[in-house]
């Protein structure tokens, strides 16, 4: 295997992780999710190393249109105890909870489960850097501009509110497959309208009348990140995050201003 050839008797494991390894996987819309684990330490061209092994990847199938990502580190550094690699939290506990073993041996029993809080956290940090950016702040207001960037684009909008949701009332994490079903269950409206069809356009892409997205999307968007926000903000007052929850009532009140 690639990592094995990059890193030599240093490729402890490889494995499979993400939808691949749980179920739900979508080839339209699903990335696909590779797991390195490195024996000893960290050395200062590993991060050089992995990006060869993607594109050498992303070369050999290159018949495949998903996204590969390779998450990577050492048991250290995917237990926190060194800050480097390439394991969040979301991510590290589905390596440890759904991987498949692709090479090497199984070292999973080494890794520490991150605890709910951090995962809340770190699921709150990247919804504010990564969906609350100026530029999809701005869609809001024209959710064609969604639209116009496609499947993978559009139910990914949709669907992380759905999964960061399932993680903060039941502790766990799971795929799409589980977690849009848990908010049409629990939630009611144009909201959940709308996670039940971008979980269907993520399993056979977009309609072909991009405006009925679009209508689907003005209805439905906005209230299902104002539930999203305000369920988060709420947590992160209560861990004392206070600047975490002022930034999500800031990302709330954007996208209310856009959306009268």
């Amino acid at each position: 295997m690639l990592a094995q050839d990059a890193f030599g008797v240093r490729c402890a494991s490889v494995y499979i992780m993400g939808s691949l390894a749980r179920g739900g996987f979508s080839e339209v819309a699903s990335d696909i999710d590779i797991g390195i684990i490195i024996g000893g330490k960290l050395e200062e061209d590993d991060q050089s190393i992995v990006e060869e092994i993607q594109y050498k990847v992303i070369k050999k199938y290159s018949n495949v249109n998903n996204n590969i990502s390779i998450f990577w580190g050492t048991i250290e550094s995917i237990n926190g105890l060194v800050d480097a690699g390439r394991y969040p939290p979301f991510d590290r506990l589905d390596l440890i909870d759904h991987a498949l073993l692709l090479s090497g041996a199984d070292v999973r029993d080494q890794l520490i489960k991150p605890p709910k809080k951090e995962l809340e956290v770190a699921s709150a940090e990247f919804s504010i850097d990564y969906l609350g950016s100026k530029e999809r702040v701005r869609e809001f207001m024209n959710c064609d501009l969604i639209t116009k960037k496609g499947t993978v684009y559009v139910t990914k909008t949709i669907l992380f509110p759905a999964r960061f949701l399932y993680l903060e009332k039941t502790g766990e994490i799971a795929g799409n497959d589980v977690s849009y079903k848990y908010y049409i269950d629990n939630f009611s409206g144009d909201d959940a309208e709308l996670v039940r069809n971008g979980y269907q356009w993520r399993l056979s892409s977009l309609p072909e009348d991009s405006d009925s997205v679009t209508k689907d999307l003005n209805k439905g968007l906005v209230k299902l990140y104002h539930n999203f926000i305000d369920i988060y903000s709420k947590k992160m007052e209560s861990y004392g995050l206070h600047d975490l929850n002022e930034r999500l009532m800031e990302w709330k009140q954007n996208i209310t201003r856009r959306s009268i």
